[in-house]
């Protein structure tokens, strides 16, 4: 056997697929994930909600086990859980089980990925229910908010679509469509799969020599685009609701900046920095809003540092007056950068807690980076960022014509003068090194 990382053991077999191993002898779970490069990024405007769809019908039937509820009877007696997720970069797969029962998490892997009924009845059916999941995000504010910001951000590129697709989409969607989806991306030389916990690296192994082994590598894939920020005014876009809340998004882009970066964690570093002040801010200080933080959204090229806030619509110009302010007005100093890295260091903790988390963390340090490094490792580079970097990233990033702002909420009224506070709220004069 091939010597790998203390960390992981890593192999790419002869069909393409990477396969990387992380030995966890304290834990109670081996957990099997298997990462499909096939998210709605690679979706065009004929075939928007494919990837979430496919996923959905990868859950509800295999050639082994014909209905959802023997496949999900197969999984569970045997002490085990599956889930699955769309990210907007790639779908992801995961059979969880006790330790004595590791042997079969690959085995139901393989079934559900590589082996999917996708019946006309299942299809069918699924259109009501992507519907209804659809119906519930729109209706839920701090759902909804997050994908007008991208649609309006990113305007007619795939990581603006929702990734559930629109009403019509759903109807549209044929068996057809999935099939050919599954067809193109689901190979194994466009696929990460981690196995983590209680298991020898030998054994898991074996496991994945005979199950995935026999797959067959396929062709090329289309490159994507990264998506450009709108340039145009207005840059403020406000969805009218009759909801109670007006609910804030302010965001800048972060332009060539994304996971795969060498900046990426001195983004984050960025955006713990301003989560602070905005949430002290506007909780504790002014008390205008009961939820207020900064997340850096990135995705592989690319990426925006947002800044949410929910407040009572009477309250929406200062909510946005004061993050303006507060951007404006970051101070990047020595004190305030180490309890920034402090903070980020511990969450890193706090997020490996379990098998899943491990297999997290590993498959999405693969697919960016193409490389993995140990939790320890990653502390050490959040401790070498500098403040020069940050003072660097704040002025190249956070300014006035790199950003874009989305309200929902009673407040269309306002429009003009949201967009004059966006517009004329922020100073030119860098912070100096």
């Amino acid at each position: 056997m091939k010597k790998g990382p203390k960390f992981i053991y890593k192999e790419k077999l002869s069909n393409g697929l990477i396969v990387l191993i992380h030995e966890m002898p304290w834990a109670q779970s081996v957990t099997a994930r298997l990462v499909v490069k096939a998210g709605p990024r690679y979706e065009n405007k004929k075939n928007i909600g494919t990837a979430h769809y496919l996923e959905h019908m990868l859950l509800e039937g295999s050639s082994k086990y014909p209905t959802r509820k023997e496949l999900d009877k197969a999984i569970e007696i045997q002490g085990g859980t599956h889930n699955a997720y769309t990210n907007k970069e790639y779908v992801m797969y995961q059979i969880k089980m006790p330790p004595e029962s590791a042997s079969l998490t690959l085995k139901f892997l393989y079934e559900i990925v590589f082996h999917p009924l996708i019946s006309n009845e299942a299809v069918l059916r699924e259109k009501g229910i992507i519907s209804e999941e659809l119906r519930m995000s729109l209706d839920n504010p701090n759902n909804h908010i997050w994908n007008l910001l991208l649609n309006f951000a990113w305007k007619n590129h795939p990581l603006g679509y929702n990734t559930l697709g629109t009403f019509d989409s759903i109807q549209a969607l044929t068996k057809n469509d999935l099939m050919m989806y599954h067809q193109t991306f689901y190979v194994p030389n466009n696929a990460i799969l981690i196995i983590s916990g209680n298991i020898e690296t030998r054994k898991a192994l074996d496991m994945v020599m005979k199950e995935f082994n026999k797959l067959k590598k396929k062709g090329s894939f289309q490159s994507v685009s990264t998506p450009k920020l709108i340039v145009s005014m207005p840059r403020v876009h406000i969805e009218e609701s009759d909801i109670k809340q007006s609910h804030i998004l302010l965001s800048f882009s972060t332009q060539s900046y994304g996971k795969s970066s060498s900046l990426s964690l001195a983004i984050q570093l960025l955006s713990e920095l301003n989560s602070k002040n905005i949430f002290y801010r506007l909780v504790y200080d002014l008390g205008l809003s009961y939820s207020a933080y900064c997340w850096p959204w990135l995705f592989s090229d690319t990426g925006l540092i947002a800044i949410y806030a929910g407040t009572n619509s009477k309250h929406t110009e200062k909510v946005v007056e004061t993050i303006v302010h507060e951007v404006n007005n970051l101070k990047i100093n020595k004190k305030n950068v180490h309890e920034a890295k402090a903070s980020l260091k511990k969450n890193l903790t706090l997020d490996l807690a379990d098998s899943d988390d491990y297999a997290h963390f590993i498959g999405e340090q693969q697919l960016f980076k193409n490389n993995v490094y140990t939790p320890e490792e990653i502390k050490d580079k959040i401790d070498t960022v500098s403040i020069d970097t940050l003072i660097y990233l704040k002025n190249f990033i956070l300014k006035k014509n790199n950003a874009t702002m989305v309200v929902l909420g009673p407040v269309l009224k306002k429009a003009t003068l949201l967009e004059k506070k966006l517009k004329t709220g922020f100073k030119s004069v860098p912070q100096k090194f």
